[in-house]
């Protein structure tokens, strides 16, 4: 990483909810020395890649500007109802991302609180998702679901069992943060006024381990 870094995130309230790309552009200035980050936002309230395509907002950005990343977040239950369309639409946009001169990600959402076993086909999508654009997956679904699993009494939700909590927001940026970088510990622990210092460590160890594990989302 350079001294600068630049990453656009494009998406919906899975995204901005507790100001998730402000947490992670803290997390790397901490732990990199000297790391001036900018996270800038397109996003609305239940925002599809097709929405945002057709508003056309995120191309005239990648035209105006230059980035060094650029994260796609689409609609969360689309990977379960409208995989063919996802992998349109993200298509198109890592094509204009690469044109742009950025790379491009893909933000692996998770499972709704009441329906944990549909985890393994957001898996499943977006393993196709990255053999069908060459794109990096940022697996927080995966690295949220392990989480929950191993301390099943931290709610990662808020009260509508969709949405992240400030600690699932936190675990997200994690997740992104080992996913763009080769650093092996995070220096902000900011989290500790809500987790104890183990189930902190457990939690990066967690998103750390996720989102260098599988090399099917990795691309080449």
């Amino acid at each position: 990483m350079s001294s600068e870094f630049r990453i656009l995130f494009v998406g919906n309230s899975y995204t901005t909810r507790n100001d998730m790309p402000k947490m992670l552009a803290r997390l790397l200035q901490a732990s990199i020395p000297g790391m001036q980050v900018e996270a800038d936002v397109l996003a609305f309230g239940g925002a599809s890649l097709a929405a945002h395509w057709n508003r056309g907002e995120v191309q005239k950005r990648l035209a105006a500007q230059k980035w060094n990343a650029v994260v796609l977040q689409d609609q969360s239950t689309r990977p379960l109802r409208a995989l063919k369309s996802m992998q349109e639409y993200a298509r198109r946009f890592v094509d204009e991302i690469q044109i742009s001169g950025a790379k491009p990600y893909l933000y692996m959402t998770w499972a709704r609180k009441n329906d944990p076993e549909s985890q393994a086909k957001f898996v499943t999508a977006f393993q196709g998702l990255a053999k069908v654009t060459g794109a990096k997956v940022i697996p927080v679904g995966l690295a949220w679901d392990q989480f929950r699993r191993l301390r099943p009494e931290i709610d990662l939700y808020e009260a509508d069992g969709s949405h992240p909590s400030v600690i699932g927001s936190y675990l997200a940026a994690c997740t992104h943060f080992f996913s763009l970088t080769d650093i092996e510990e995070v220096s902000d622990r900011s989290a500790e006024n809500a987790l104890s210092a183990v189930d902190l460590n457990l939690l990066h160890e967690v998103c750390r381990t996720t989102a260098r594990a599988d090399i099917t989302f990795r691309s080449s």
